[in-house]
């Protein structure tokens, strides 16, 4: 049977965790005198409340995860997480109703950057921090932050964690041991963390927003502190720092840490990598073109940075939009879909299809073109030099189909509140996506924070199961999942 009460125990530790965590954002407010350090305390309050009565039914219970506790976990964490992490928001100087709350913490986890906060400007320094931790935290995911910090876990129980929450096809160790591989990962992503925070501090930001912003663009988020977004600092400077750091956020973190150990070469020869930054430079140059077609006169930062920039973001489902974007046509927006839709790097801290699927869709269409002619042969996928079994092909062609029909049926569900059809699916593919990119009803002209609750909680759900790809989520949907 499912051992609830290892769910129980490993639950209440985490939870526990996520209060030490809104300590930081309680200091900030405290830092700068704000009276919102308030709704952090009652936030923390109720954490270690929960953590403590699990812990006392609990204490003497030996922690046994398998696969199905795994997937349990890793699901229900990411909704706890975000019911206990929207309490700030409710509670400080400038509330947000129960559904935005929840909406604007699951954004903030799964590093969507889909905001409900029409004036972010007149948010405290606690709860713009806490906006930006909370993507930070869900960037690499939740769970591995956990690995990293709770050494109880480094069994069967992380590894069957680290499999429900990891993106991909396949899931590589660095290390035998889980925790030693989490720890690995994130002395990567903070040290990437560090050198973005010295990089935007010395250039036109204040140290707070250096670090807000790093902590959003390492994580693919897209939270900004001020109203205008990264356009408030009319800076091709910060642009270009943030560009950099979105698109090695959006590389797989293995293959970043490998690079540390054997050198750069390992992200030239890895064929991901290669494609990913393939995909960009094709991008780059089809929307350039169409600015020529378009007869548009660009200088060097409108032919260079400006949709250098946007693409990088679109893709690495960042989510940061500068203004003028919605204004270069039908085809920069159709772009904008098909690079939310791709995604980069398994591995990363991005969402959508991910790159490693698309070269496995490819290939194994060619296989089955070639095998219509030539039926007698044997035909492999391999993927950066490693021949996938047909199980996983057939896996990631699921993934794929299941992931498209989503987008199509929620698409059509929105459409019954009166939105066009052009609006409905970018806002879906955004969410799925984990992008939090916005156009018309969502854009310039309007925000996430005008749409029905209804909607807001089917976006919140596929912002859910965007970020943990589908079948975490879809195995609880089984009444097999549950039997003895």
């Amino acid at each position: 049977m499912i051992n609830y009460k290892s769910i129980a125990k490993v639950m209440g530790h985490l939870v526990a965790i996520e209060g030490l965590m809104m300590a930081i954002p309680m200091f900030v407010s405290i830092g700068y005198e704000e009276s919102d350090w308030h709704a952090f305390a009652i936030a923390i309050a109720v954490a270690f409340t929960i953590s403590g009565i699990t812990q006392c039914c609990t204490h003497n219970v030996q922690t046994s995860i398998k696969a199905r506790e795994g997937f349990i976990l890793t699901a229900f964490i990411w909704l706890i997480f975000g019911l206990i992490g929207m309490i700030p928001f409710m509670s400080s100087s400038h509330p947000i109703e129960f559904t935005d709350a929840l909406f604007e913490t699951i954004s903030g986890f799964t590093t969507t950057g889909a905001s409900v906060i029409p004036d972010v400007e007149s948010q405290s320094h606690g709860i713009l921090f806490w906006r930006a931790l909370t993507q930070w935290i869900g960037g690499l995911g939740i769970i591995l932050f956990m690995l990293a910090m709770l050494p109880e876990l480094n069994k069967s129980a992380g590894i069957s964690m680290f499999n429900a929450e990891a993106t991909g096809i396949t899931h590589d160790k660095l290390h035998p041991r889980i925790r030693q591989t989490a720890l690995s990962l994130w002395m990567i992503y903070i040290s990437l963390t560090l050198i973005s925070i010295i990089l935007l501090w010395i250039g036109p930001m204040n140290l707070f927003d250096s670090i807000c912003q790093t902590f959003t663009a390492i994580a693919t988020g897209g939270f900004a502190t001020h109203n205008d977004g990264i356009s408030y600092w009319h800076s091709n400077y910060v642009m270009i720092v943030l560009t950099c750091v979105m698109f090695f956020a959006g590389l797989n973190f293995v293959v970043l840490y490998d690079a540390t150990r054997n050198g750069l070469r390992r992200i030239l020869n890895n064929e991901i990598a290669r494609t990913f930054t393939l995909f960009i430079i094709l991008a780059y140059i089809t929307l350039i073109i169409n600015a020529f077609i378009r007869g548009e006169c660009l200088s060097v930062e409108n032919f260079l940075i400006h949709p250098l920039f946007h693409i990088v973001s679109a893709i690495t489902s960042t989510g940061f939009s500068i203004t003028e974007a919605e204004g270069w046509g039908s085809f920069s927006l159709f772009l904008t879909i098909l690079l939310m839709y791709c995604g980069s790097c398994a591995g990363s801290t991005s969402g959508g299809i991910k790159v490693d699927r698309l070269i496995v869709m490819r290939r194994n269409l060619m296989n089955e073109t070639k095998r219509a002619v030539f039926p007698k042969r044997t035909y492999v996928v391999n993927l950066n030099g490693s021949f996938l079994q047909n199980s996983l092909v057939s896996r990631v062609s699921a993934f794929v189909t299941i992931y498209i029909l989503i987008s199509i049926i929620a698409t059509g569900i929105i459409t019954m509140w009166g939105y066009s059809f052009t609006d409905s699916l970018f806002m879906v593919v955004s969410c799925i996506g984990c992008n939090g990119l916005g156009y018309g009803a969502t854009g310039v002209e309007g925000s996430f924070a005008f749409l029905p609750d209804t909607v807001k909680w089917l976006l919140t759900f596929i912002m859910l199961i965007g970020r943990l790809e589908l079948f975490t989520f879809m195995v609880l949907l089984l009444p097999s999942f549950w039997r003895r």
